[in-house]
């Protein structure tokens, strides 16, 4: 497309209106004369009716022909050209001037004269008067151009000082603003200073609005690239945490399997073993190690959880003060805690994941004020967050439950602070801590539906800061799993026991046999979902939650259909993947988390089977 500067199209556009005006101008003004002639006409001609007109009637009257000669040659000027003077029958006649000069005006006027006192007129004659002025054509070919001459001087002096201002106040603003712009290079945003083209102790102007807006979309520009580089870096975070997570959730489930089996070998011999004996009591240390075992591996399937369907509502106040004061009594003397919680706040969730959090927040800050002591800050608040607020957090706008712990400790590096949550890495010395606590801490926040962030100010202390989806009045959640029994019971009934791990087959095949009952075992969810809908002697299914081919949810779904009143107990590492729809609408029973006990295997039996 041609491009016109906007100086050459001024320019031009002057040009055009100044002689447009200058030429209508000049019009106006022959027009003017042109009517100034027909003024002088009509005053011609009532000079004529006032001056000569009586002393013609007179003349007229005493038939002085001479004298109205006379009269008639003194009348004749270059406006009254011809002036022609009879009596009523025209048989004396007076005329002066040139005859027919075009153009002219006829004037036609009868003379009367009055005869008697009592007003009778005597029509005595007539008067014929041609009277010359200038045509419209002859005074606009005799003034167009002076006057042009004349106005256009005036009219495009002014245009050119009106352009001048525009030029020197807009268009020399206006050049710079489109050098600016033409050289903004998105890839260096952020290194752009802001256009200022405001003349020093000048007001404020439509040009400098202007500059203020491309300023401002030059700012949101610079946001926008900082909230994406921020959205950025918080994805690949996610990502790398997603891969974690799913890593570190697979390899504990396939440790949990074989904790399974070593623990419940291991509590098998503990239970034969003759009571108080050296073997017994080093069965029992085997046995603790394989419970802080146990607690590492839940620790990383919380960490590898996505999210779960909570259904309870919780005061996180509460769940804070509890956690606190278990902490306190862990803590050096010279660390204080200071909170200020909103006690109305409630979220959807679970009470001893929370109480998990804040323990591990507690334990890390304690960790770093050990030395030098200091406070902890603890604050729980409502907060909405607009849509501008929560895209970089990874949320959707709303009110949510917002809490706040801080310390004066030294505060962790920026380089380090992206860090913190992955699963195993810690700063404390080695044998004082696993590296799991800040990893649980995200994983657990995540699964419910929430976003924690780092805010490091090295040398200030640390400041974590989580948010909760806010809800409204408290609801009470009526599903509880299993939990650990000391009494072991036992039963003569027959289970069926399906698992595609064949060490946690065996494992659990003896227990269930210590306790009394008849097993049968099988490898496979398909082979074994046939010999269930063929069996008839079946008083309970036991069975793995993740499985080739077919889940123990599924299989569960299809065998209810066939079976529904057979009991089903379902055990797993991955709690998560369960939903509670599950255990209300009678698909499980009952649910085991795994590794589990003797005890906790023999409790869930008699709780199913016995109603």
């Amino acid at each position: 497309m041609k491009q016109v500067s906007l100086k050459n199209r001024l320019i031009l556009g002057f040009l055009v209106i100044c002689a447009v005006i200058t030429l209508g101008t000049s019009v106006y003004q022959i027009s003017r004369l042109q009517q100034r002639e027909y003024d002088l006409l009509q005053h011609e001609i009532s000079s004529f009716e006032q001056g000569a007109l009586p002393s013609i009637r007179e003349a007229v009257w005493n038939y002085d022909w001479p004298m109205v000669e006379t009269i008639a040659t003194s009348q004749v000027n270059p406006l009254l050209s011809y002036i022609e003077i009879c009596d009523k029958e025209k048989n004396q006649c007076s005329h002066s001037g040139v005859a027919g000069e075009e153009p002219f005006q006829e004037y036609r006027h009868k003379i009367y004269y009055q005869t008697s006192t009592m007003g009778h007129k005597l029509q005595i004659g007539t008067t014929y008067l041609q009277l010359h002025y200038q045509p419209f054509g002859q005074l606009f070919n005799r003034y167009i151009f002076s006057e042009f001459l004349i106005n256009g001087l005036g009219i495009f002096g002014v245009a050119i000082s009106i352009f001048l201002l525009f030029h020197l106040g807009v268009i020399r603003r206006l050049i710079r603003i489109v050098n600016y712009t033409s050289a903004i290079d998105l890839t260096k945003v952020e290194h752009l200073e802001p256009l200022n083209i405001q003349q020093s102790g000048s007001a404020h102007d439509e040009v400098d609005h202007l500059a203020d807006v491309i300023d401002g979309f030059v700012e949101r520009i610079k946001e926008e690239f900082s909230r994406r580089k921020q959205l950025e870096q918080q994805l690949n975070h996610a990502q790398k945490m997603e891969a974690l997570g799913t890593l570190a959730g697979g390899i504990a489930h396939d440790f949990n399997n074989i904790l399974a089996a070593i623990l419940g070998y291991v509590q098998l011999c503990y239970n034969s073993a003759e009571e108080g004996s050296k073997l017994q009591r080093r069965l029992e240390q085997v046995l603790i190690a394989g419970e802080r075992a146990k607690s590492l591996t839940g620790q990383i399937l919380v960490f590898s959880r996505k999210s779960e369907d909570f259904t309870q509502r919780v005061a996180p106040a509460k769940v804070i003060n509890e956690a606190l004061n278990l902490v306190k009594g862990s803590l050096s003397e010279s660390i204080k805690i200071e909170t200020s919680l909103d006690e109305d706040l409630w979220i959807v969730g679970d009470s001893s994941q929370l109480h998990q959090v804040i323990v591990n927040l507690a334990t890390n800050a304690g960790y770093e004020l050990a030395e030098q002591g200091g406070t902890i800050r603890v604050v729980l608040t409502q907060q909405q967050l607009t849509e501008q607020q929560a895209v970089p957090l990874s949320l959707d706008a709303g009110n949510f439950v917002c809490l706040s712990f801080c310390d004066d400790g030294p505060g962790v590096f920026s380089e380090i602070s992206e860090q913190v949550f992955d699963p195993f890495f810690t700063t404390k010395k080695t044998g004082q801590g696993t590296g799991m606590g800040l990893a649980v801490v995200h994983g657990i926040v995540k699964s419910h539906g929430g976003t924690i962030i780092l805010e490091p100010n090295m040398g200030k202390g640390a400041c974590f800061t989580l948010y909760f989806p806010q809800v409204q009045a408290p609801e009470t959640d009526k599903i509880a799993l299993s939990g650990e029994s000391p009494t072991v019971l036992r039963g003569n009934e027959h289970i069926f026991l399906l698992d595609d791990e064949s060490v946690v087959v065996a494992m659990a095949q003896e227990m269930l046999q210590s306790l009394g009952y008849r097993v049968s075992v099988c490898l496979d969810s398909l082979d074994g979902l046939q010999q269930l809908q063929e069996a008839d002697d079946i008083d309970l299914l036991l069975t793995d939650l993740t499985m080739p081919e077919m889940s123990g949810i599924e299989l569960a779904e299809k065998l209810k259909q066939q079976k529904p009143d057979l009991p089903i107990i379902l055990y797993t590492g991955y709690l998560d993947l369960l939903h509670k729809s599950e255990l209300q609408n009678g698909t499980i029973n009952h649910l085991l988390r795994k590794p589990f006990t003797l005890e906790d295997l023999s409790q869930a039996i008699r709780q199913v089977l016995d109603g």
